[in-house]
């Protein structure tokens, strides 16, 4: 029974009505409290969008483990449900389930899409600080949580949290001062993360680039592109209007418009 629903997850039912009938043969089957079964059903019901039959199918489930709860979380923040996906991790709490790192991910995922409208950012702050082990994802989502509000100092203050730090992590934080105008921060950061044997990306890039325009630091903006090239970065549409912008405020007309060259040559629109 249970490797039928698990073909449901990976789209091989047709549809909602084979995972409503298979759903009937766990209950006449006395599976409906087998946490394992009920943890596929409700992976089920999240690739149907179904959000009302797994809520109803997590009412009926007795003392659901933290299996249980990551999956109808998972699947409440997939719909858009965040704040739902909020209380049911509130209601995991109070009934002493202790949530493992998947769960609280998808429950800060859930946070950061809610902070305008009903979750304080202390309430954030204290699901983060309650993880058994936090993680770069978690780190990550904080930070880009933050830094979207303009609360830099909690970003850098979350971001000096980890012993490592992965490229994305790097680059939410330098993408975050540079949105908050903290140019001469971003530049730091970046060099930071350089001397750190960190490599950069497409994203790093445009952000370095962008602060290099802004300060109209032209040296530094000819080392990221020097970059850019040593490493094989690629160069998309973003990276290319970057270096051509970069240039451009930089009073470099020429090198602008050799960036803007090769950049038609590599097929991209600028």
């Amino acid at each position: 029974m249970v490797k039928v629903v698990s073909l449901g997850v990976e789209g091989r039912l047709g549809n909602l009505d084979q995972i409503a009938a298979i759903h009937t043969n766990i209950i006449k089957n006395g599976q409906e409290q087998d946490h394992f079964v009920v943890f596929e059903l409700l992976r089920a019901c999240s690739r149907f969008d179904a959000i009302d039959y797994a809520m109803e199918v997590f009412r009926r489930t007795r003392q659901p483990n933290v299996y249980v709860y990551t999956a109808i979380i998972d699947a409440l923040v997939a719909c858009g449900s965040s704040y739902h996906a909020i209380s049911s991790y509130v209601h995991m709490i109070e009934n002493s389930v202790c949530p493992d790192n998947f769960v609280v991910n998808s429950v800060l995922k859930a946070c950061a899409l809610e902070l305008d409208l009903r979750v304080e950012f202390d309430d954030m702050q204290k699901v983060f600080d309650e993880m058994p082990q936090r993680d770069i994802v978690a780190t990550t989502v904080m930070i880009s949580s933050y830094s979207e509000h303009g609360l830099v100092d909690r970003a850098l203050a979350v971001f000096d949290l980890p012993k490592v730090r992965d490229t994305v992590c790097w680059t939410a934080m330098i993408d975050g001062l540079v949105r908050n105008g903290e140019m001469s921060k971003s530049l730091e950061c970046f060099r930071q993360m350089q001397r750190e044997g960190v490599r950069a990306n497409e994203v790093t890039a445009v952000c370095m680039l962008s602060a290099c325009a802004y300060l109209g630091a032209l040296e530094l903006g000819k080392w990221v592109h020097s970059y850019i090239e040593k490493y094989a970065i690629k160069v998309n549409h973003f990276v290319a209007s970057a270096l051509v912008t970069m240039y451009l405020r930089c009073g470099s007309i020429r090198e602008a418009e050799r960036a803007f060259e090769e950049a038609k040559k590599k097929d991209v629109s600028t």
